[in-house]
């Protein structure tokens, strides 16, 4: 009985202890965030523009790029949202919702004062700032929201460089500057491949919009996005101070993220949703020459997918592909065609400048025709359809390695992927796969973007190679297969095996249903997003569930030690006070004693 009381007794203080604990840091923690949020001045906006929220309750947040700058030689930019991302947190759903509304988006506007306007989205950000651009969202998608973000151009590329830049894939050869002559736009200079992007460069990746459409670009932002958060997400518990300075220096809020009862009720949702996937949703929009158009049925039927709607990896279709590939050597059907003499030629030269064989891939999309390859560099003529480089990647521990990448144009306006290889194994964007195959005897490494295979690596030669689907994912999950399984290594300019053979017989005979096409006047969709900006916002918050375990853990343990020590001293003083020893029997244990001095101490 008195042992059960102990227990009772220990059980009661150990839980008021860490009620204590948890309420005391969870306290600390947001006012660091308010402090660090208060570097900015909150967004002016009216009471009850956005839609209340407690602890908990599901929350929708409004993430806003501002392109206010002067980025052309003779026109400055007035201000306006570049990217609209909206993010859902709903508890009672197994996934947290990311869908970017098209800027290009035809629609009416009511700006305050003044006549209604058809035009495009982002004008509403133009004509009367956060109030209505959040009243044209709840107009036109039915959408509440709770909390506004906002961030420009110059801020963001001073949070990359300060997180200390990040390595991102660099799709194709981007290239413009401006001439009196010329076309004043956007000026950039980026070569392709897996490479380290500091502020400037970063910035150009994310914000360039010229030679691909609006899904392209909303694409190539979400990209950015991803190789952040895997670059940064597994070490953001131990840096989480300075993630929040990061934050608070470089975005502006609405007031109630100044507040802690504002920050506490949205840490709530976080809570509740800590450990759920993101999800990426697709706006249904009709592209057109110079803007986007959405009917009614395509913006509910978006809304709908966003609020309640689901995504899954197709992991059996997948693994049934690989298996087909490696039982069936049959012709697959696929839409591929075999490479021409002439670039595995280019491919054996540029192999004799790499510390590593060079794995070029013997076929490729059958949409895209052939062309000349520059070995040293690619063209800065954007509509090149086929490019190789070799360059060197530099890790952050300074150590440099040889790499090569091949640009091969998908045939759609826009959209390139890439097949590279290198010697550094360890990059990051190698963390985690979604699952792993047997292939034609090769082990490939399968990393989806929802339903779509969004790279395929394996690593051999003490090198890694990898194929990267085009920013849309256009190139279907058996035609990623079946290009990594179809490339040969080259070195030393000679072809490694037999496998340059002139005839290519491919593996694959069944292949996952691709997705469903849409009409010639609805394009292919993907979520947008503002670039690094959502690990900005949202890491340092949803970490915070698994900052509070891991210091509660060790506070708590701390306390337990306390606890047991305590425990120790006062049943000893107990027995002591109680028992009389007589002749015989061991002298009662001295309550100085620290428990663990004996095997009989109490735990």
């Amino acid at each position: 009985m008195r042992a059960l009381l102990r227990i009772l007794l220990g059980c009661s203080l150990l839980v008021a202890a860490s009620a204590g604990i948890s309420a005391l840091f969870v306290r600390h923690e947001v006012g660091k965030l308010r402090s660090a949020l208060s570097r900015n001045p909150s967004l002016n906006i009216a009471p009850g523009t956005l839609a209340p929220a407690g602890w908990g309750d599901p929350q929708t947040l409004l993430l806003v790029g501002n392109d206010q700058r002067a980025h052309t030689t003779t026109v400055p930019v007035l201000p306006h949202s570049n990217e609209m991302l909206l993010v859902r947190i709903d508890p009672s759903k197994p996934w947290i919702s990311m869908m970017s509304i098209p800027r290009e988006l035809w629609v009416p506007i009511y700006p305050p004062g003044q006549p209604p306007i058809t035009t495009r989205f982002n004008y509403a950000y133009t004509a009367g700032g956060i109030p209505l651009l959040v009243s044209t969202i709840k107009q036109v998608l039915g959408l509440s929201v709770n909390h506004v973000i906002v961030i420009d151009f110059n801020q963001f590329k001073q949070a990359v460089d300060e997180m200390g830049c990040v390595y991102s894939t660099i799709d194709r050869r981007y290239y413009h500057v401006n001439t009196p002559d010329s076309e004043q736009y956007q000026e950039i200079d980026l070569q392709p491949g897996y490479q380290k992007l500091c502020g400037a460069q970063a910035l150009q990746y994310v914000s360039y919009r010229h030679g691909d459409t609006s899904l392209v670009r909303d694409a190539r932002n979400q990209g950015f996005l991803l190789d952040v958060k895997k670059e940064f997400g597994p070490t953001l518990v131990d840096n989480i101070d300075n993630f929040e300075q990061i934050f608070g220096q470089t975005v502006q809020t609405d007031a109630g993220l100044h507040s802690t009862t504002g920050i506490l009720d949205l840490l709530g949702t976080l809570i509740s949703s800590a450990g759920r996937p993101v999800r990426q949703v697709q706006f249904q929009a009709n592209l057109l020459p110079t803007y986007d158009t959405a009917s009614p049925e395509q913006i509910a039927a978006s809304v709908h997918s966003f609020l309640y709607g689901g995504d899954t990896i197709p992991k059996g279709s997948t693994a049934a592909t690989a298996h087909a590939v490696t039982n069936r050597k049959v012709s697959s059907g696929l839409p591929l065609i075999a490479s021409s003499p002439a670039e595995l030629a280019a491919g054996r030269a540029a192999a004799s400048s790499l510390q590593f064989p060079l794995e070029y891939p013997r076929v490729r999309e059958s949409l895209a025709p052939g062309g000349p390859i520059d070995l040293s560099s690619c063209p800065k003529d954007a509509a090149q359809v086929t490019c190789m480089r070799t360059y060197l990647i530099h890790a952050p521990s300074g150590t440099a390695y040889p790499a090569y990448v091949i640009v091969e144009s998908a045939g759609l306006l826009g959209q390139y992927y890439d097949v590279q290889g290198t010697t550094w194994t360890t990059a990051p964007q190698f963390a985690n796969p979604d699952q792993a195959v047997q292939v034609a005897g090769r082990t490939y490494d399968l990393y989806h973007e929802g339903a779509h295979l969004q790279m395929v690596a394996w690593f051999q030669h003490g090198a890694v190679y990898w194929i990267r689907n085009t920013l849309l994912d256009s190139v279907g999950n058996g035609e990623m297969l079946a290009i990594a399984e179809q490339t040969t290594p080259l070195s030393n300019g000679t072809a490694g095996g037999t496998r340059t053979s002139a005839r290519v017989r491919l593996r694959a005979v069944t292949v996952p249903p691709p997705p469903a096409r849409r009409s010639a006047t609805t394009a292919e969709q993907t979520i947008g997003s503002l670039a690094g900006l959502l690990v900005l916002l949202s890491l340092p918050l949803l970490a915070a569930p698994l900052l509070l375990r891991r210091r509660d853990l060790g506070r708590l343990r701390a306390s337990v030690e306390e606890l047991a020590l305590r425990e120790s001293g006062l049943l000893a003083a107990v027995d002591a006070a109680n028992v009389s020893p007589v002749a015989g029997d061991p002298a009662p244990r001295s309550s100085k004693q620290p428990a663990g001095g004996s095997s009989d101490a109490p735990r």
